[in-house]
């Protein structure tokens, strides 16, 4: 057996490295908007507040995603880069709505504006092939 090494790519080892900061920030969004679902033992945090997080989190993945931006990953960039919009277009139609949800009305709008952020899944995946 060969004990050869396929050698380090050095744009590839930068877009992967900035997709994951971006993918740990969409991770941190998600977590923060699944806080205001309530469980047996917990009540969950407001949604306005969990809705702000959610933001907050999105603002910075946002602000990151030019890290990741290279020609053999465009469409999974261009296709991650919509899922924030589409995402937060989501968000926003939910702090619009009565705040009075019942749980499986919240949980199904939260996840409503989750469904987008899906797409990361599937950049993730081709990000690791470089």
């Amino acid at each position: 057996m060969g004990l050869f090494r396929k050698r380090s790519d050095p744009e590839a080892e930068h877009v992967r490295a900035a997709f994951a900061t971006v993918a740990g920030a969409v991770d941190a969004a998600q977590r923060g908007l699944l806080a205001a679902i309530p469980t047996a033992r917990d009540p969950g945090v407001p949604l306005a507040q969990a809705l702000a997080e959610f933001g907050l989190n999105l603002d910075e993945a946002a602000r990151a995603m030019p890290g990741w931006r290279h020609d053999r990953v465009v469409h999974e960039w261009t296709s991650c880069s919509e899922a924030i919009a589409d995402a937060r277009a989501e968000a926003k139609r939910l702090r619009l709505e009565p705040s009075a949800l019942d749980f499986e009305a919240l949980n199904s709008r939260v996840g409503d504006v989750l469904h987008p952020l899906e797409r990361f899944s599937d950049a993730e995946r081709m990000v690791r092939r470089l």
